[in-house]
């Protein structure tokens, strides 16, 4: 199988490769290529694998948490002088091989990733995201880190969901927007994210209002109908926001937002909130320098306001199963902004992590 990797510019002329180009993630210069790489052996009687599977990966995409992963991974290869690495946290994959105590899965199955957090079912399973080398292409995976793929996405579906919908459906029950009622507000409306809030909110029957600091064009909004989306940099919108009386808020990038996130929210309302912007110190020169005091500020406003914080990180096992049935019975698209072959793997890479464009997931095929 081919693998798509970050090169060692300073060891390629000790490896086979083929070159497809070079992405800026700001100061930092990254080779883009891909490696040929055999099936690796797994013995499924070996006591060490009598819990994993081996899976071939048809399809991967990328998150918003990659891209700091892979500056960060892309430094340390240099350093260490290995010949490349891998990258990316979601996937769908076919089983090729099961561990001998493995018996939910079997050969042939369609998988993707299982990010439950805070735990994972077994003390010696690291918890969270299953894998941040998914473009490898051959992994080998505990069987609590992998679940079956929803019946009604094809492949290239299947490998944008896993950690959008666990988290958004984490996000939506932990506000308890679903029993209590309310009028939720979705910020940096256009992330991943956001755009799998929107879709679950929607398919629970519940329409948030959703802001966004950039155009939109009418197919991009139709594809969240009936949403309404506002701009924030259109002064004009603000009345329109409060009148709206905003009771939940979902933002993914609590330090880009929380400042007029907490405006907006009423008295008793609840923000939660999964991420932040600034993930490296390469990837955050544009960062305001009046960031800490907009925080502490909005710290402020929610004791005055007696709002609820919440801090979420990815969601429960439940929620991951919860996600797919909903997306089963009465799921709306899977927003796929578009498919890549590995030649086209810089553009990939580029539209992925910098094009302000780009709305949905981009997928590369393997």
């Amino acid at each position: 199988m081919r693998a798509l990797v970050a090169i060692n510019s300073d060891k390629k002329d000790s490896i086979e490769y083929t070159d497809l180009g070079v992405v800026k993630f700001g100061d930092v210069d990254i080779l883009f290529g891909t490696v040929e790489l055999d099936q690796p052996v797994f013995d499924a009687e070996d006591p060490k694998n009598r819990d994993y599977v081996l899976v071939g990966v048809t399809a991967f995409s990328c998150n918003y948490r990659d891209k700091a992963i892979l500056v960060e991974n892309y430094n340390l290869i240099k350093e260490s002088g290995r010949l490349f690495v891998p990258f990316g946290s979601e996937f769908s994959a076919k089983i090729v091989s099961v561990g001998s105590d493995v018996r939910d899965f079997f050969i042939g199955d369609t998988v993707i990733s299982d990010c439950t957090y805070p735990g994972s079912g077994q003390d010696t399973v690291l918890p969270g995201v299953a894998t941040n080398f998914a473009s490898l292409g051959w992994l080998r995976l505990h069987k609590n880190k992998i679940i079956r793929a929803p019946e009604s996405l094809d492949d290239n579906e299947a490998a944008c969901f896993s950690l959008g919908a666990q988290t958004a459906s984490s996000m939506i029950r932990r506000s308890r927007l679903l029993e209590n009622g309310g009028n939720p507000l979705v910020l940096s409306a256009r992330s991943n994210t956001s755009l799998f809030i929107i879709q679950q909110l929607l398919s629970h029957g519940i329409t948030p209002l959703c802001l966004s600091t950039s155009e939109w064009s009418e197919k991009e909004i139709h594809k969240i109908s009936p949403s309404r989306v506002e701009l924030l940099n259109n002064e004009i919108n603000h009345k329109s926001i409060f009148n709206h009386k905003i009771t939940h808020v979902f933002d993914p990038f609590f330090d880009m937002n929380i400042g007029y996130a907490l405006n907006y929210l009423q008295t008793n309302g609840t923000y939660v909130t999964c991420g932040l912007r600034d993930q490296h110190p390469l990837l955050s020169t544009k960062t305001p320098n009046d960031a800490e005091s907009v925080v502490r500020d909005a710290l402020k406003m929610s004791i005055l306001k007696n709002v609820s914080i919440l801090g979420n990180c990815l969601g429960t096992k439940e929620d991951l199963e919860s996600a797919i049935q909903l997306q089963d019975t009465k799921g709306r698209e899977i927003i796929i902004d578009q498919t890549y072959r590995l030649e086209e793997s810089v553009d990939f890479v580029q539209r992925s992590f910098f094009d302000p464009s780009r709305f949905g997931k981009c997928v590369m095929q393997l």
